[in-house]
């Protein structure tokens, strides 16, 4: 009773997503590309926005529900994301549900990162190619990890820029810790050459894991 009480007191709260950072209020975010209806425990807290603050929730466990509008707007909205949620009481939890964009799957984001979009990643390659030095290359790699997630797809297209197993094997370490969809990630070990390469990526990968 009591969390669906401070679930309902929650719902009289909802603030746009672009002023919770004013407010400085505390909950779960969900945003999406795509517009989206939203329930939490079963009732509907926002109706086909692209993004869902519910504020000052109590920490606790939430069934999260998340339906994106049905292609062409014909038929029934589609859930794209159902999962129970951990929240701690404290900050924002934040939930990117991705499924309108060209990787597909529901995609949960820790944090405030979010995963890079089709269309900025190809400018992001487009630049990475056009560097004359490797050193431009390198900083111009290390400065969007600091604030981007990837997916396994997108660090492929960007390996593939190297030719040589030292090299490749710089760009998936750097990279690993920002790859948004790890259990897809044993893919990328195919870009080496050498087995001592793929050992070492091995390795590495299972250490940041472990964190």
């Amino acid at each position: 009773m009591k969390h669906i009480f401070g679930l309902l007191l929650s719902l009289l709260l909802l603030v746009p997503a672009n002023d919770v950072s004013a407010q400085g209020l505390n909950g779960i975010r969900v945003e999406s590309n795509t517009p989206i209806e939203v329930f939490v425990d079963g009732v509907k807290v926002c109706n086909m926005v692209n993004s869902c603050m519910v504020a000052n929730l109590r920490r606790g466990t939430y069934l999260i529900e998340v339906f994106a509008a049905p292609s062409g707007g014909y038929g029934s909205p589609q859930i794209v994301f159902s999962e129970n949620v951990r929240y701690s009481g404290v900050g924002i939890r934040d939930i990117f549900v991705g499924g309108g964009n060209s990787h597909g799957g529901n995609i949960y984001v820790p944090g405030v990162l979010r995963p890079m979009d089709d269309r900025t990643f190809d400018e992001f390659l487009a630049r990475i190619k056009a560097a004359k030095f490797d050193s431009d290359k390198k900083d111009i790699i290390e400065m969007a990890t600091r604030s981007n997630m990837f997916f396994t797809a997108q660090v492929k297209a960007l390996c593939e820029t190297y030719k040589f197993d030292s090299e490749r094997l710089w760009l998936l370490k750097q990279m690993y810790p920002s790859i948004i969809d790890r259990e897809r990630a044993f893919l990328l070990t195919d870009l080496l050459s050498f087995s001592n390469s793929k050992e070492e990526f091995r390795k590495y990968t299972e250490s940041i894991d472990r964190r």
